[in-house]
Order: structure tokens, then C-alpha cells, then sequence
């Protein structure tokens, strides 16, 4: 799973210059499982030991999301991160000065990392186990060599000079924001067990995965030309809330379990891998070829990746809200 969340929040897209060059790749993988991996398996293992649903799950990736763009990496705050081509352009587009942040640039950055380095592995990596996807999958060794990697990839980020970015003031309205949601996870988490105890099994028609799968792929894709200014922005979180809605609408379907919630993921990063292959990396030059090699080989690990989530979990009773 920790590779899978290097893949999907950094190899898919595919839009650094180590795209297509095997040494950097393999050192992306490895630290990358390590900043985005291990923290993704420790809330895992925190929300799911303490018998809570996967919103509190996302609740907490949010905390973990917050905490990578504006204490960790502080790429919300810069105007110009490491160079990138069209950072400084999106940044200016949609400022908002008293914050100093891009609005464009923050639902980006957060609501990327929920979904691709944190929401989306995991949901995938508990349907290829979906027998133990209520369980936690770590024991003390393995909790301490996540914290470990998760606490060593950060401090290596955060002594780059280039993340340090934000004033005293966003830094502290920033732990602030990882401490509200860190506390909506435990409410979440409670109001989440009490109902849990009150569930009876239904017989409504369970929800189609495949229909499942198509909606939210074809919201997805539209997420992904939604443009870098202040209509571009309302277009995608628009279409973000229309697909929360609908995801909150199917979980209250009894048929609503496992195989949904890695359908609804595996839409997000096919649809984040096929976007790839329309745009260049934005710092460097990559030749064509490996450009492309790279975006199917990325791909198809994604391909490979939900139709196991897919075929393992298909003999899964549903399982209650959220999972």
C-alpha cells in the first residue's frame, strides 16, 4: 500500500523531470512511500483500531493533508515552489491576500493529497484484503518503523530551505486547522460506533459498482479541466461537492461497501493517470518516449491495482455506512 500512495500522488501524474528515468524513479518510490505511505497506514490504523468508519478516516487524512502543504513541504504558501512552470501564474490568479495563499492552489494540494496520497491506496489496499479491512494490519514493529519513515521523509522536506515559506501567523492557523480536524475525527469516530450499534440489515438493491465507477470517473476527468482561475476553481469544487454528495447518498444504501468505496477510488486515479499523458512535465525536459513509457507503466500499476481491489473484495457482503 505504501507504494501504491508513492505512485498515486507523485508517479501517475507524472509532471517532474525524474518522469521516465529509472534511478529517481526508484529513490521516488521509496521516499515517497515513506512521506505519504506510512502516515496513510498509520491513520489507517488508528481509525481503524478504534472501530471508527471512513469518515473519520477522511477526516484525519485531512489533518494529514493540512499538515504536509503548510507545515510540512509549505508549498501552499510559496509563489514560485522549486520553479515549476505556471506555479507563479496559478498562484497570482486566484490570491487571496490576507491569507496569502492561491484558492486554486489549496483545493488542489489538500484535496490531492486526501484522495491520491492518502484516501485512494487506502481503499484499494482494503479491498485486497477485505476480510481483515476492519482490522488493524500493524503490530508494534511495524508501528514504529511507519513513524519512523513518515517522521524522517518530513524532516528531510522541511530542512529543503525551499519549504520555508510560510510566516508565524500560517503556521499557527495551520496547526490549528490539523488540531480542529484531529477533533472531528474522535467526534466523527463516536457518533460513527453509536450508529454502527443501531444498524439492521436491509434488503434495498445493493448499489452498481460498475455505474458507480462511471460516474464518478466521468466527475473526475471533469475535475481534472476544471482551469487554474477563479472559474476553473468554482467548476471543481463544485463537481468535488457533487460527487461527496453523491458518495454520502450511495453509503446510505445498504448495498453500499467495499467494493464501492474502491470502485469511487480506482475512477480518481485512472482518471489522474489518463490526464498525464496530456501535458509535459512542468520543470525539465523529458523525451517523448520515456514520457509515455512512463505514464503506462504508472498506468497500468493503477489498472492492476483496482482490478484485484475489484476481484477480491466481489464475494464481500455490504458492511454498513462507510466502512
Amino acid at each position: 500500500m505504501a507504494v501504491l500512495s508513492a505512485v498515486s500522488a507523485e508517479l501517475l501524474s507524472a509532471y517532474a523531470d525524474s518522469t521516465g528515468r529509472v534511478g529517481p524513479i526508484l529513490f521516488e518510490v521509496v521516499f515517497f512511500a515513506a512521506l505519504y505511505g506510512a502516515p496513510a497506514l498509520l491513520a489507517r490504523e488508528a481509525v481503524r483500531r478504534a472501530g471508527w468508519g471512513w469518515d473519520s478516516l477522511l477526516m484525519i487524512m485531512l489533518a494529514l493533508a493540512i499538515a504536509q502543504a503548510c507545515l510540512i513541504d509549505q508549498s501552499l504558501f510559496s509563489e514560485n515552489y522549486h520553479g515549476y512552470d505556471g506555479w507563479a501564474v496559478t498562484y497570482q490568479a486566484t490570491l487571496i491576500p490576507v491569507f496569502g495563499i492561491s484558492a486554486s492552489s489549496a483545493y488542489n494540494f489538500i484535496l490531492g493529497h486526501v484522495i491520491f496520497s492518502f484516501g485512494a491506496p487506502v481503499a484499494l489496499a482494503e479491498a485486497w484484503q477485505p476480510e481483515r479491512a476492519r482490522e488493524g494490519w500493524l503490530g508494534r514493529t511495524g508501528l514504529i518503523i511507519a513513524t519512523a519513515a513518515y517522521v524522517g521523509a518530513a524532516m528531510m522536506i522541511m530542512s529543503d530551505p525551499e519549504s520555508r515559506n510560510a510566516s508565524a501567523h500560517q503556521l499557527f492557523a495551520s496547526g490549528a486547522l490539523v488540531i480542529v480536524c484531529l477533533v472531528l475525527t474522535y467526534l466523527l469516530g463516536r457518533r460513527y460506533r453509536r450508529k454502527a450499534k443501531r444498524e439492521v440489515a436491509e434488503s434495498d438493491p445493493a448499489p452498481v459498482v460498475g455505474a458507480v465507477f462511471a460516474v464518478m470517473l466521468t466527475l473526475a476527468c471533469l475535475r481534472n479541466f476544471a482551469g487554474e482561475n477563479w472559474s476553473g476553481f468554482l467548476l471543481g469544487v463544485g463537481v468535488t461537492v457533487g460527487a461527496g454528495a453523491l458518495i454520502l447518498i450511495g453509503a446510505r444504501r445498504p448495498g453500499w461497501g467495499i467494493r464501492c468505496i474502491s470502485a469511487v477510488a480506482l475512477a480518481f486515479l485512472i482518471s489522474r493517470g489518463v490526464f498525464a499523458f496530456t501535458y509535459d512535465p512542468l520543470i525539465g525536459t523529458v523525451a517523448p518516449i520515456p514520457k509515455y513509457v512512463h505514464n503506462v507503466i504508472m498506468l497500468v500499476i493503477v489498472l492492476v491495482a483496482g482490478w484485484f481491489a475489484l476481484k477480491r473484495s466481489k464475494s464481500v457482503p455490504p458492511s454498513g455506512l462507510t466502512g
